[in-house]
């Protein structure tokens, strides 16, 4: 998304407001894909005499993943505040600052920005998430990693009934 800023070039030190969406695309956060719904971009800018632009305001999304816990689809509101100084005729390629030409802003490295920055640390699909769980008899869950639900075990009767035979010999 870009922000026009023209008008606030021309009157250096007066807050105007502004209000964008922006979309991401998907990222990959760790192994896992993080998809975002579109972006709410609110708050002010501000010109410099030395043309330089500040922006400040609230990030508002949401963000969507996996459950950290049981692979389940999960979703987290992510909110973050911001204030970055465009430098007008920086270097755009310059991770540790914003630049711009002309009179437009590219808000696209921002909103990733601080998009990322304010992602949680682990998704779950609900607070209370136990992960995969299987009750093992007698109420007493064992938690199965999701590799162990896909396995086909071929001997599984066979080890049942060795398993069988030692407790009846031993009775």
């Amino acid at each position: 998304m870009k922000l026009d800023v023209l008008q606030a070039l021309r009157n250096p030190g007066t807050e105007y407001a502004f209000s964008v969406e922006q979309t991401i695309a998907p990222q990959d956060v760790g192994g896992s894909e993080v998809v975002f719904d579109p972006v709410t971009l609110s708050g002010k800018l501000t010109a410099a005499e030395d043309g330089s632009v500040t922006v400040e305001g609230k990030l508002t999304t949401v963000a969507h993943a996996q459950c950290a816990n049981c692979l389940a689809p999960a979703a987290s509101s992510v909110e973050g505040d911001f204030r970055e100084t465009f430098i007008h005729g920086g270097d755009p390629e310059d991770d540790e600052s914003f630049a711009y030409e002309g009179s437009v802003l590219e808000l696209e490295k921002l909103t990733l920005s601080y998009a990322m920055l304010n992602l949680p640390m682990r998704f779950l699909c609900k607070e209370d998430c136990e992960g995969l769980m299987q009750y093992a008899g007698a109420d007493v869950k064992t938690t199965l990693c999701q590799d162990e639900l896909n396995v086909q075990r071929p001997f599984a009767a066979l080890q049942q009934l060795l398993a069988e035979k030692s407790a009846n010999e031993n009775n």
